[in-house]
């Protein structure tokens, strides 16, 4: 692969990156800077503004390009960035109308995680929405800067950082490509997206452009952006106006949403094992909810569903205990339906459903007489329960309310005749017997 990095030789921010990276090729570090691992590096220096370079200025033999400059801006921060360049309407700042600029999503996660270890103090570091020209560019490219004004562009630990990030850039394979909708110039959802999870960003639109997007640009959005797994919306960024022109759009292309938080959920397997997990559990029930333990492995899922009654005796009310032993067990997903509510229903490998479920089988179980006045026989298991109860305090003539409560809580309660109503005279016993066929075969 080649990859060419060029600069402007009238932008100060650029000649320094460029500078920095001189200097660091000087004393690379043992095993050389990752940039270079199978990879031919060339650099160009141009005239005048990077932004309205000409495609016949940089290597025409690159297969990527990564431009190093200044980032200006009307509310300036000390900042590193990276950013695809594009223009969603008319081309303002080089480029051309409604044109977009290959890129790299992988690429610019990379030094967007560069970024981060390498900031100096006081920076922040940050994706930037798709902005400017060149459009044209034949291959993949995108912009790393330091903003936002002369002092910063001239500071050499923020120049030294910025062409850290681009040496030490190795894009990692189990990364997957997103494009994004929504926020502000500094895609601040997007950012925490790319240094948090393995979604890595190619083309992002600032809410101003998403109440007008047609199918066609977010087409391009895709295709520019070298193919893309899903959609992530900043759903806050955005009214319900904007949201119902967007959705319409995704649903025509058939293409999906991806939220922040499934996005986190993912960091524990590959793309295509959440998909298939996904894809079963809304085939298995509607509104249910995912959530992994453990590593996943790229394995067919299969699904687990524990008997309801089991279930609900076991851990209702002691859901964080189930939880935990969950992740013990990991390679598995527990289930939310509606308003949250923990489901009995699990999903794994199939290649390890049956080992699994007599795991869970037998946890609920010794959970059951663990806590409660229980008894197993054969498939069977039989329930104790000793509970208030309101109509033999109503009999014995305690009025409701507080009194109850203190009944409910252990507490003997006198009446105005003089009598003392105890717990025991109050407690009716409830037997339940939850049958599991083959429990005598679990151990």
């Amino acid at each position: 692969m080649i990859i060419d990095i060029v600069n402007s030789d009238s932008d100060p921010a650029g000649r320094n990156i460029r500078a920095a990276i001189d200097s660091l090729l000087k004393n690379p570090p043992e095993g050389g800077f990752p940039l270079f691992d199978g990879n031919e590096v060339t650099f160009q220096t141009v005239p005048g503004r990077i932004i309205h370079t000409e495609k016949t200025s940089v290597n025409p033999d690159a297969d990527l390009i990564i431009v190093v400059s200044r980032h200006s801006s009307v509310n300036p921060v000390p900042v590193l960035t990276v950013h695809p360049a594009g223009n969603f309407g008319i081309a303002g700042l080089g480029g051309s109308d409604r044109e977009l600029g290959l890129t790299s999503p992988a690429w610019m996660k990379s030094v967007l995680q560069n970024h981060a270890e390498f900031a100096p103090e006081g920076y922040r570091v940050s994706y930037e929405i798709t902005h400017h020209g060149p459009t044209d560019f034949p291959v993949s490219f995108f912009f790393v800067e330091v903003g936002s004004t002369e002092k910063e562009w001239n500071d050499v630990s923020a120049c030294m950082a910025a062409a850290k990030s681009v040496l030490y850039a190795h894009p990692l394979p189990e990364s997957f490509s997103l494009i994004g909708f929504g926020g502000t110039h500094y895609a601040v959802r997007q950012t925490a997206i790319g240094l948090e999870t393995k979604g890595a960003f190619g083309h992002i639109m600032h809410t101003r452009d998403v109440g007008s997007v047609s199918k066609e640009m977010v087409s391009q959005m895709i295709a520019k952006s070298g193919g893309v797994s899903a959609a992530h919306v900043d759903r806050k960024a955005l009214s319900k106006q904007e949201l119902s022109h967007l959705e319409g759009v995704l649903t025509d292309l058939d293409l999906e949403e991806i939220t922040e938080g499934d996005l986190h959920k993912i960091n524990s397997m590959s793309f295509e094992t959440w998909c298939a997990y996904r894809d079963m559990a809304a085939a298995t029930a509607r509104d249910l909810k995912i959530f992994p333990h453990g590593r996943i492995l790229d394995e067919k899922p299969s699904v687990i569903t524990l008997p309801l009654d089991l279930f609900s005796a076991a851990f209702l009310g002691s859901e964080e205990i189930f939880l935990a032993e969950l992740d013990k067990i990991g390679n598995i997903f527990h289930t939310t339906g509606k308003g949250g509510r923990l489901m009995p229903t699990l999903l794994t490998s199939a290649k390890n459903r049956q080992k699994v479920s007599g795991d869970l089988i037998v946890l609920s179980v010794q959970q059951i007489t663990r806590t409660q006045d229980s008894l197993v026989e054969g498939d069977q298991i039989m329930i104790t329960r000793r509970q208030f109860d309101p109509g033999l305090a109503r009999t014995l003539g305690v009025p409701s309310g507080p009194l109850y409560g203190q009944l409910v809580a252990g507490t003997p309660v006198p009446l105005p005749d003089g009598r003392t109503i105890t717990p025991e005279m109050v407690t009716k016993v409830v037997k339940t017997s939850i049958k599991i066929p083959g429990l005598e075969n679990y151990s």
